[in-house]
């Protein structure tokens, strides 16, 4: 049932409407004077407000400029009813937002046209709001579901670049495990063959040496000194390291043309994040010299002392 207010000082009139509309199915709320008409729109927030416009406390006037700045009247259909048929009187109301405006004396038809016109032009909008705000929400649900199915498919993505870089990680930790397994075996047979060769170097000193066994001892030195790919464990590290990163090496050179065979060194076992102390193993020095040629590395690269050599030469693949 739809509520109507009638604020209207004249208690026969306000009676009479109220009856009036009482008997098409209206429920209606009355107000003697204007404050309290504000009072029941805020409390009862009606369908429709009839209102006088000449009342002694607040005009009609005032009240829709309170409700105007209430949000419980502000979308409420606003008709004023007065004497007064001034044209100036009726353009300050349609200024101040009233919907319509009814002159008296009018007949209950009029007034009950104007107010079902007023109604159904309020239903109209509310349904045509009411249809956008569908369509919007519809939209908003087709949206969300594509945006669900985009997160769906980018966690996916992102799942499998998870694997995949994993699996690239687990293969990167497996080559360097076996480069520094082979520079290790590298070192042991080096160190091998060194001993080897000053023991045979001590026989060969031997004033009572049999000549067919001088022989086989020279022969067999000869092969030792000629096994130059194992001469130091530096050249194997390099090699397995070019075979893991076949384009790095090339990359650094390009870039930086005055590197030695051994900054090279240094700079692949800084990229796979090799220690001082295992980077002293390759090359056979200590850990200390190992320390003074990072810092002469960094000073021929053009590099500050406080500039990060690992990040550095990471940046440059």
């Amino acid at each position: 049932m739809e509520r109507i207010l009638i604020i209207e000082d004249a208690k026969i009139l306000r009676e009479s409407i109220a009856d009036s509309l009482n008997l098409e199915g209206f429920e209606v709320v009355q107000a003697e004077n204007g404050n309290t008409g504000v009072l029941l729109a805020r409390k009862h927030k009606p369908d429709l407000i009839l209102c006088d416009v000449m009342m002694p406390d607040m005009s009609g006037f005032e009240v829709l400029q309170v409700l105007n700045g209430d949000s419980s009247g502000a979308i409420c259909p606003f008709i004023f009813t007065t004497a007064l048929g001034e044209r100036e009187n009726i353009r300050e109301g349609m200024d101040l937002g009233a919907d319509d405006y009814l002159i008296k004396p009018f007949t209950i038809n009029e007034l009950l046209k104007a107010i079902k016109t007023r109604l159904n032009k309020r239903q109209l909008i509310e349904t045509q709001i009411s249809s956008k705000l569908e369509k919007i929400e519809e939209e908003l649900k087709s949206k969300s579901i594509e945006l669900n199915e985009l997160i769906k498919n980018q966690q996916l993505e992102l799942a499998k670049v998870y694997t995949l870089n994993t699996q690239i990680t687990k293969q990167l930790n497996d080559h360097h495990a076996k480069l520094m397994e082979d520079v290790y075996r590298s070192n042991e047979i080096n160190s091998s063959l060194k001993v080897m060769n000053e023991e045979l170097t001590t026989e060969l000193q031997k004033a009572d040496l049999p000549t067919d066994r001088k022989k086989v001892i020279v022969k067999l030195r000869s092969k030792i000194r000629n096994r130059s790919v194992l001469k130091n464990s530096w050249t194997l590290f390099q090699m397995k390291f070019d075979q893991i990163y076949p384009h790095f090496k090339e990359k650094v050179i390009k870039k930086y043309q005055n590197l030695t065979q051994q900054d090279i060194v240094i700079i692949s076992a800084t990229y796979i994040n090799m220690d001082t102390q295992q980077l002293s193993l390759i090359l056979c020095i200590s850990p200390e010299s190992v320390r003074k040629k990072r810092y002469r590395l960094k000073m021929k690269m053009g590099l500050g002392i406080d500039v990060d050599l690992a990040q550095f030469i990471h940046e440059i693949n």
